[in-house]
């Protein structure tokens, strides 16, 4: 759906649903090529609504799927386990697999930063650290204190860097990529 106006309707039915029969009601969306954000306007409603997103996506190295959080009320996606799921041919379903190892959850907080810190910088290739907040704010739908933290976290794995001069301003790094 791609109307703003009734994709607030019904954002608003689907809360109003919940609270009635006190439910969890789960959306099916797709991703932006980019994979942070869901399409159209009933997908920018939804993330800014919703309690939670998850996005499953198949792994082809281990022929299994895994289960990432792309939104968390109130904390930090890139800090929740990466679940994996896998099909059971004896059992004929899928079955739980495990987490992912400290170092994947590590390796894709990273690359998930860059892929959010590149979509900001391709709009503006230098910005102050008040518009980096902001950008970082928009872009996860987080409040500003994760997003400083997110901030702080790139600069500290050289996705973003100070540029040089008086002013506090940043850019993208091209040390990692």
């Amino acid at each position: 759906m791609n109307d703003e106006e009734q994709s607030v309707v019904l954002v608003e039915e689907l809360f109003r649903l919940a609270g009635i029969y006190i439910t969890c009601i789960v959306s099916v969306l797709h991703l932006s090529p980019s994979g942070m954000k869901l399409r159209g306007h009933l997908g920018s409603e939804i993330q800014r609504k919703a309690a939670g997103i998850l996005s499953i996506e198949k792994e082809e190295s281990t022929n299994s799927s895994v289960v990432k959080a792309l939104k968390v009320r109130d904390g930090s996606p890139l800090d929740v386990p990466l679940i994996q799921f896998g099909w059971d041919k004896e059992l004929n379903r899928h079955t739980y697999i495990g987490e992912k190892s400290k170092e994947d959850v590590e390796a894709r907080k990273v690359n998930d930063l860059y892929i959010v810190a590149k979509d900001i910088f391709d709009i503006k290739s230098v910005l102050n650290y008040q518009e980096l907040i902001k950008a970082v704010m928009d872009a996860l739908y987080v409040k500003e204190r994760m997003a400083k933290n997110y901030i702080k976290y790139m600069k500290e794995h050289d996705i973003i860097e100070r540029t040089q001069g008086d002013s506090v301003e940043f850019r993208l790094s091209p040390k990692l990529f």
